[in-house]
């Protein structure tokens, strides 16, 4: 899927801050998700794979964009935390269990970010109305 897969990785901007990504004419999509939510390029393209890949678990995502389990297991757990992926638990026919991971559909992930921008200028609107001449 990777709809938005507008990012060269020759070319990737690295902008961290609201205020870095304002400075821009026209950002990646990718830069807004990570000042949105503060995550990190990996941290995207785990979860673009799994809007591509639904129902992965730890071991096929680690797998497949060949990074250590354990750079999964922390990518995916600040997913969680920002409500970009879910988990649920999927009982094995050998007597264990594994946690399959999807991802938010890019629409909804695309609402969040509208509300967490809405929240963010809400209170910078909100600091400028109390500034006040010394």
């Amino acid at each position: 899927m990777t709809p938005l897969n507008n990012e060269n990785k020759a070319n990737e901007t690295e902008f961290q801050t609201v205020e870095e990504l304002m400075m821009v004419a026209e950002p990646k999509f990718n830069d807004v998700m990570r000042c949105v939510f503060k995550i990190k390029d990996y941290e995207i393209e785990v979860y673009f794979y799994l809007l591509d890949h639904p129902g992965s678990t730890i071991a096929e995502v680690s797998e497949s964009l060949k990074k250590d389990r354990s750079s999964i297991q922390r990518s995916l757990q600040t997913l969680m935390d920002k409500g970009m992926i879910n988990r649920k638990f999927r009982v094995l026919g050998i007597g264990g269990f594994a946690y399959i991971y999807t991802a938010t559909p890019l629409e909804e992930t695309k609402k969040i970010m509208e509300r967490e921008l809405q929240v963010w200028y809400n209170m910078m609107s909100k600091l400028v109305m109390k500034f006040e001449k010394s």
